[in-house]
């Protein structure tokens, strides 16, 4: 009989025992088992620890869970806008609705212009049409400020009186008054005003807070200020407004509105004066001069769309006063862009900012 090394039945045991296991794995099959089989195998022990596989079981769980925790806090791709030559407000607008955020820088080199030329992005970092994550900083680049507009020193104001006229009111008066003094013909005293497409917020509300802010800044300036409202709880018609407007001496009496239109797309500023009417021949002159320097000055601090002045010899505000007045339409409630950037603090800045520019500039002749 033919002797058979030791090392040989060694092999001989565990080709036997491999054997063996893979047919139980066969019957069994249970992915657990196998597991503890080839851990068996390995140790030269025949009898399975059920232990062993219940404490590798978590780990696994474990690395699942936490390779699913990294896929879901992946961030999400961002395709860029192309924003580049668009007024600065509009574009901060366009990248906050994708998700992005603005940071904004001046190029030295490039000066916008004092009056007509809008403060437009001229670059943009990253690129458009790239895909970055959502919550990156795109950075813009517009042109430096303009140089000194030539608007009088705060002490050449001193004595001036600007009464200001945030339109509407939160309850409108639907009662009647004359268009003008001794007027047969009648329109509501007041009226409540527009309402954001896309905010829901009131015209009354919007053009208080840009008519604060405004408020603030030509106080700076050393011009002391009238309102015919500083809360939207009031209910003041419009010849009593033009007629608070008369009763301060103003220098200028400034009615702020925002606009609507049955076009979503329609956009722009646009400011009236009173036309040579029945009541208003007197102040149509300087009336006119104040919406040209008021209307240019809005449409370079904020890059909007230019619908220019208009006279105006329907309106009761008008009719009754008998100092210089304006009415400004800051933007269209009805327009989605323009009804957020209205109710943007930055983009009330430039409105206040641009009405600002221009009154001084009125007051300073």
């Amino acid at each position: 009989m033919k002797r058979i090394s030791r090392t040989e039945r060694s092999k001989r045991s565990r080709s036997e025992r491999a054997r063996l296991a893979a047919i139980g794995l066969a019957v069994a099959g249970v992915l657990g088992i196998a597991g503890t089989a080839a851990a068996v195998l390995l140790a030269g022990d025949s009898q399975p620890e059920t232990p062993e596989v219940r404490a590798e079981q978590p780990v696994v769980a474990a690395e699942v869970a936490t390779a699913s925790a990294e896929t879901t806090a992946a961030p999400e791709s961002v395709e860029v806008p192309d924003v580049v030559g668009r007024p600065l407000a509009e574009a901060e607008v366009v990248l906050e609705a994708a998700g992005l955020v603005v940071r904004v820088t001046e190029d030295p080199s490039t000066e916008a212009d004092a009056v007509g030329a809008a403060r437009g992005v001229i670059a943009q970092e990253p690129a458009a049409l790239q895909f970055v994550p959502a919550g990156t900083a795109i950075m813009l680049v517009i042109p430096a400020e303009a140089g000194a507009s030539g608007a009088p020193a705060t002490g050449a104001l001193a004595g001036k009186v600007v009464c200001i006229d945030p339109g509407h009111q939160a309850r409108g008066d639907s009662r009647q008054e004359p268009v003008g003094p001794g007027a047969s013909e009648t329109k509501a005293r007041v009226t409540g005003g527009t309402t954001g497409v896309t905010t829901r917020v009131p015209e009354y509300e919007v053009v208080l807070q840009i008519s604060m802010n405004l408020k603030e800044r030509l106080e700076a300036a050393g011009i002391t200020v009238v309102m015919t409202r500083d809360t939207n709880d009031v209910n003041i018609s419009n010849a009593e407004r033009a007629q608070m407007a008369n009763d301060a001496g103003a220098d200028l009496f400034v009615r702020v509105h925002a606009d609507g239109s049955t076009d979503p797309g329609r956009a722009g500023i646009a400011t009236f004066y009173p036309g040579a009417g029945q009541w208003t021949g007197s102040i149509t002159d300087p009336s006119q001069r104040a919406a040209g320097l008021v209307q240019d000055a809005l449409v370079a601090s904020t890059g909007a769309a230019d619908l220019g002045i208009t006279a105006r010899t329907d309106l009761s505000g008008f009719n009754w006063a008998t100092v210089p007045s304006v009415l400004v339409e800051c933007g269209f409630m009805t327009n989605p862009v323009e009804d957020r950037l209205l109710s943007s603090p930055h983009y009330q800045d430039k409105l206040a900012e641009g009405m600002a520019t221009g009154i001084i500039a009125y007051l300073g002749e």
